[in-house]
């Protein structure tokens, strides 16, 4: 960090009153926002510019609601001091807030014994200056300790945030398919409605046509009953004479089948006795052939053909 440095000012050891309090005055607001009253109270008590009562005051008081208030009122208390106060406020500051000393006096601070006022011993102020080099490298330590662990805390929550960056990501990815999903949930459920007012007019007009269908097959089976009994009242006797017509064709049918089959057992017949024709003649011719065999070694014999039956 940068210290903003003023101008090299003048020798604070040959400033008035009046002159050290005008430069505080005019860094009044500076020193009110950057100072915290508890951390240079040590120092002006040591200095003899501050009482216990006024510590007190300062950190106790219930009207002193904020650190710039409590600051502005340690000034008051050590304007009322004279030159003193302020030489020890100037002191304080560049022990333990060397750049705001800087930026109010234009000189830069330092530890060497000549540029402290003498409102301290020399062995108190050694002192003081050992232990406030002490707590300053305690304060840097827990300053640096508290760096490394805010590093530490920032990286995690870098790591954090790039997780809940790559969940937002998803996230993002998640919605817009769940959005996708609803628009096309949406589509398919007006299809469905779509088509259930179809299956449903559908419906209403298949039952529409089975009435219809119903109501045709009774008017039609009405007018069969009405042409039956307008037949049989008109038309008896060509009823009778369909029927007899159709008894006579039926028969003549039967009997042409009856020829047909006569005809055929008749030369079935024809054939079965021209075959026994031809086997009485074999039967015959064989005899004699025998008989002519027999005669020709015997004496002749008185003998008659045998019987075909």
């Amino acid at each position: 960090m940068a210290v903003e440095c003023a101008p090299e000012g003048p020798n604070l050891k040959e400033m008035g009153e009046e002159e050290l309090w005008e430069l505080i005055n005019d860094n009044r607001h500076r020193i009110s926002l950057g100072v915290r009253p508890c951390i240079l109270i040590p120092y002006l008590r040591q200095a003899r510019v501050l009482t216990e009562m006024d510590e007190d005051e300062i950190l106790s008081c219930h009207n002193l609601t904020n650190r710039s208030m409590r600051t502005s009122y340690m000034l008051d208390l050590l304007r009322t001091q004279g030159r003193n106060g302020a030489v020890a406020l100037l002191e304080s500051l560049m022990i333990h807030y060397q750049v705001l000393y800087t930026q109010v006096t234009g000189h830069k601070p330092s530890t060497e014994p000549s540029r402290f006022s003498g409102l301290i011993k020399y062995s108190e102020l050694t002192e003081y200056l050992v232990r406030a080099v002490t707590g300053m490298q305690k304060e840097l330590q827990e300053a640096r300790c508290e760096a490394s662990r805010m590093s530490n805390r920032c990286a995690s929550l870098e790591s954090e945030l790039r997780g809940i960056m790559g969940q937002e990501e998803k996230s993002r990815c998640l919605e817009s398919e769940y959005e996708r999903l609803r628009r096309h949930l949406c589509s398919v459920q007006h299809e469905v409605t779509k088509l259930k007012d179809e299956k449903c007019d559908l419906y209403m007009r298949y039952t529409a046509a089975i009435e219809e269908k119903s109501a045709v097959n009774m008017r039609l089976h009405d007018l069969n009953l009405q042409q039956l009994l307008v037949f049989r009242l008109l038309c008896p006797r060509q009823a009778r004479r369909d029927i007899l017509a159709q008894d006579l064709a039926e028969a003549i049918d039967s009997q042409v089948e009856l020829a047909e089959q006569l005809r055929c057992y008749r030369e079935d017949n024809e054939k079965l006795l021209t075959e026994k024709q031809a086997v009485r003649v074999c039967v015959l011719v064989c005899f004699i052939c025998h008989q002519e065999t027999s005669a020709s070694h015997r004496p002749r014999e008185q003998f008659s053909p045998p019987t075909l039956v």
